[in-house]
């Protein structure tokens, strides 16, 4: 979950003044993608300390990117 929470915030950050429906379609994507009959075995997915460090130096990134302005 944290994986497309992550995608989709990209893609708001990159699509939210020029098109807004694309975080709407990404969503429906990702659902459709997770339909059961979709249901195989995922491989093992990355340790919850990757996914935390990843996520910090996202969030560290866009910080940084706010601050220097556009």
């Amino acid at each position: 979950m944290a994986m497309f929470l992550m995608a989709n915030a990209g893609v708001l950050t990159a699509t939210a003044d020029a098109a807004p429906e694309t975080s709407r379609w990404l969503v429906a994507y990702f659902l459709q993608a997770c339909a059961a009959t979709a249901a195989e075995p995922l491989p093992a997915p990355p340790a919850p300390r990757r996914m935390y460090r990843a996520m910090l130096r996202f969030a560290t990134a866009m910080r940084r990117r706010l601050r220097s302005g556009p």
